[in-house]
């Protein structure tokens, strides 16, 4: 986290500022063919007097009228630009970094470096499209290659391009020898997403198999592949992408544990349900599963069977969930004092469950109600997982 305390921030454009001096000494020492004596102009006491008085972009402005750009002092000027930036002073970075570039003497590396700065202005400036073209420049000239390629990645993410995104994706993974296979699949299923609201199945499930050929462990990829095919009628495809998901990502199970169950009611496999619930609490315990599986002991066996039971399952692992269900059952076979009793307190367990996040970004600690694919705090894609424990699975 950057310090925006005074100190802070004055200590740069002080050593910066010393260092102005010597160079300017130096320059005209060389033009008097004398030996270097360090003199200092009036303009260099008068910047250091403002930042002896805190006054930093009084000081700034005098010390880069010190200096003309050249090539000997071009890093100079996009050190300036940088540190207007990070100061949330776009629009002076951006004016200091497009003077450098305005500079015909300057050498083609040079300019670019500017160039490549200045694309970053623009960037956190939210011109987006301006920024590519720097970007898209610098490809070009071979510049800046995989910077920039980072960028364009994330722009073309941000203004929901994914045909682009892949495509530059593509290229990075050349360019680093890093793999952003989860990545590219994410797209693909993006691009899944929209064939499938406009009701176009058949590309949509195209799409898919692209994500799943990309990344085999793309559990997105699996549920919307089990989504589609449940909604066009084949419940036996949706649930083997269903069933998928527990080999590529066990936490992530609780996702499909409802729709995989009304897909072996549709092909009236009632044992398979029982089955897999009972070999998924077995396992995992998460209480999704308990409040399934407690429902087919609802329909087999009635309401105190079903409560007997969640009651056993939260002695053993306590839960908010467990216990809001637990109420809304008994409340059907309690009467008088013991069922008004038990609505306080399924407004209790109501009032703690109310906009009580589920899930969490496992990278940067976010927290929802809903599940991104991609976090918004962070950016990172298949971050966002279920909490665990008493509030969550």
């Amino acid at each position: 986290m950057i310090d925006n305390s005074p100190l802070f921030i004055s200590l740069p454009f002080i050593i910066l500022a010393f260092m102005l001096g010597i160079f300017m000494g130096r320059r005209k020492a060389e033009k008097k063919q004398t030996p270097v004596s360090y003199s200092l102009t009036s303009d260099y006491f008068k910047g250091l007097n403002y930042l002896l008085n805190e006054q930093t972009d009084k000081a700034i402005n005098v010390f880069a009228g010190m200096l003309e750009v050249g090539e000997e002092t071009v890093d100079t000027h996009i050190a300036l630009g940088n540190l207007y930036r990070q100061r949330g002073e776009v629009e002076q970075a951006i004016k200091i970094h497009q003077n450098v570039i305005a500079k015909p003497s300057l050498s083609l590396s040079r300019r670019n470096d500017a160039l490549f700065e200045l694309a970053r202005d623009f960037m956190h400036a939210g011109l987006l499209d301006r920024a590519e073209n720097l970007f898209q420049e610098l490809l070009k000239k071979q510049s800046h290659v995989q910077n920039a390629l980072k960028y364009l990645l994330s722009i073309y993410q941000q203004e929901h391009d994914w045909d682009e995104a892949i495509y530059i994706a593509k290229k990075l993974e050349a360019a680093s020898n890093i793999s952003y296979s989860r990545q590219v699949a994410h797209f693909y299923c993006e691009l899944a997403l929209i064939s499938q609201k406009s009701g176009n199945f058949k590309e949509a499930l195209l799409q898919v198999k692209k994500a799943l050929g990309t990344d085999k462990q793309s559990v997105r990829a699996s549920i919307l592949e089990g989504n589609l095919n449940k909604d066009l009628g084949n419940c036996k495809a949706a649930t083997r992408a269903y069933r998928r998901v527990e080999q590529q990502d066990p936490m992530l199970l609780s996702e499909v544990l409802e729709p995989l169950v009304q897909c072996y009611k549709e092909l009236k496999k009632s044992k398979e349900i029982k089955s897999f619930l009972e070999h998924s609490l077995k396992k995992y315990g998460g209480i999704t599963s308990v409040l399934l599986y407690s429902e087919q002991i609802r329909y087999e066996s009635g309401d105190k069977a079903a409560a007997l039971f969640v009651v056993e399952t939260l002695r053993k692992k306590p839960s908010i969930r467990g216990l809001s269900y637990l109420i809304e059952i008994s409340l059907d076979f309690t009467k008088g004092t013991a069922h008004d009793n038990l609505l306080i307190l399924q407004e209790i367990t109501n009032n703690l469950l109310k906009d009580k996040p589920i899930y969490q970004c496992d990278q940067c600690g976010f927290k929802a109600k809903t599940m991104y694919w991609q976090c918004p705090g962070c950016k990172s894609w298949s971050s966002v997982k279920p909490i665990q424990g008493i509030e969550g699975e």
